[in-house]
């Protein structure tokens, strides 16, 4: 079957910005070997470096699907919705922590809009393009072109939702050893954990989760459930940093001292961004736990098989 022309103009949209975002990359990854005339916060260069390695790490993830795109393989339209519905959400976001960013008042009127409004375009711009990857690799006509061959059809009884969640814990659980070999502080329930003590913590919650991904993968019952609990327990978790006061702010209080002694720092109301961010978590893994429980049925007949 021919491509589509969407698919085609989507295999070069996400090379194109592959390339962009490596180059970034490795701009960040330079960063922490730069003069600057600030000191800069603690853990500065450990977050930079993390930062450049998560992102050579997309960006090559991005090429490698742009490729398969390119060749109509079926796999790559699953990373290709995958990939979008974490821009997606992510700008989305981003947008929405834009929008509840107080005026400062270091900034003129119209320096303030300038700022804004790269700020939208910035966010704006991929979340676009996000949503019209959503839209066009949902179609028929995209789908038909991507038909799996017959030794695939096994894979085929795997839902769409459970792969996307899946392929998320997975990446998630690998990013997890970023932080741990830059020694980085974990926070759990408004407490700082620093050494071995986070370096446990971090490794847990990647083991975790790489568990979890293999086990959506093979359509484990014991792994849905498993999962089930995990997207409750961060909800349990996000609402109890943002809602017990005391929690709160001892999260704040970690936050502002791991962001060390800035001259200027940008002001922002950081009680209103636990409770955004709170409120995308628990719409973030509300969903998740919807889908799981609404395909049991296909764990079932896994488990059966």
């Amino acid at each position: 079957m021919s491509r589509p022309v969407g698919v085609t103009a989507s295999a070069i949209v996400a090379f194109l910005g592959s390339i962009i975002a490596l180059l970034f990359a490795v701009l960040m990854a330079a960063t922490p070997f730069m003069a600057t005339p600030q000191p800069q916060p603690p853990y500065a260069a450990q977050v930079a470096i993390a930062s450049a390695a998560t992102g050579i790490a997309l960006a090559i993830l991005g090429i490698w699907t742009s490729i398969g795109l390119w060749r109509l393989r079926p796999w790559a339209r699953t990373s290709i919705l995958v990939f979008a519905g974490f821009v997606a959400v992510g700008c989305l976001f981003s947008l929405l922590i834009t929008m509840a960013i107080p005026k400062s008042p270091a900034y003129s009127v119209d320096t303030e809009h300038v700022i804004r409004a790269t700020m939208t375009a910035m966010f704006g711009i991929p979340l676009a393009i996000a949503v019209w990857w959503l839209i066009q690799f949902n179609t028929p006509s995209t789908k038909a072109a991507f038909l799996a061959p017959p030794a695939a059809e096994a894979a085929s009884s795997r839902p769409l939702s459970i792969m996307i969640i899946a392929w998320t814990s997975i990446i998630g659980g690998a990013f997890c050893l970023f932080p741990l070999l830059a020694r980085m502080p974990a926070f759990l329930f408004g407490f700082a954990f620093n050494g071995w003590i986070a370096g446990i913590i971090y490794a847990a919650f990647g083991a975790l989760s790489l568990y979890i991904g293999k086990g959506l993968l093979d359509l484990r019952e014991r792994a849905r459930v498993l999962a089930i609990a995990w997207f409750a327990f961060s909800i349990v978790h996000a609402g109890a940093v943002t809602l017990v006061p005391s929690l709160r702010q001892r999260m704040i209080e970690s936050q502002q001292a791991l962001m060390g002694n800035q001259p200027n720092p940008i002001p922002f109301d950081q009680g209103m961004m636990l409770k955004m961010g709170f409120v995308f978590a628990a719409i973030v893994a509300g969903a998740c736990i919807w889908f799981l429980i609404r395909n049991r049925p296909a764990f079932v007949r896994a488990e059966t098989a």
